[in-house]
C-alpha cells in the first residue's frame, strides 16, 4: 500500500505493507514508529470522507456534459449537482468491516 499521504515531517519513505518495520525508506530522518503509528491513525480516520468524495467527484464528473451551452439542464439537475456537493458537509461516512462506505444518503439521479 503507498502512503504518500503521511503527514510525517522530514521523512522520506517509499512504501509500507503493515508494519513500521516493513517501511522502505530512501532518506533520512527516519520518522519515530510513534509517529508513524500516529500518522497511520489519522489517515484511517480520513479514510471514509475521502472515499466519500472520491465517489461525489465521480457521479459530478458523469454530470458535466449536462451543464455544456448547448445543453439546457432542469432544476432537478442543478438540485442533484448541489446535493452531491454538499454531502461532505451533510454526510458522516464510515466504513464497514470490507472497507466499503457507509452511513452515506446519495442524492437520487434525476430522470432525464
Amino acid at each position: 500500500m503507498i502512503m504518500e499521504h503521511l503527514n510525517i515531517p522530514y521523512s522520506d519513505w517509499v512504501r509500507y505493507e503493515e508494519s513500521y518495520e516493513s517501511i522502505i525508506w530512501t532518506g533520512q530522518p527516519k520518522c519515530t514508529k510513534t509517529e508513524w503509528e500516529q500518522a497511520k491513525i489519522e489517515l484511517q480516520a480520513a479514510e471514509p470522507m475521502r472515499l466519500l468524495k472520491e465517489e461525489r467527484n465521480r457521479l459530478l464528473a458523469e454530470t458535466d456534459w449536462r451543464f455544456r451551452v448547448d445543453q439546457n439542464p432542469s432544476q432537478e439537475w442543478y438540485d442533484y449537482c448541489q446535493a452531491l456537493r454538499d454531502l461532505p458537509s451533510n454526510s458522516d461516512p464510515q466504513l464497514d468491516e470490507n472497507g466499503q462506505l457507509t452511513n452515506v444518503t446519495w442524492p437520487e439521479v434525476p430522470n432525464a
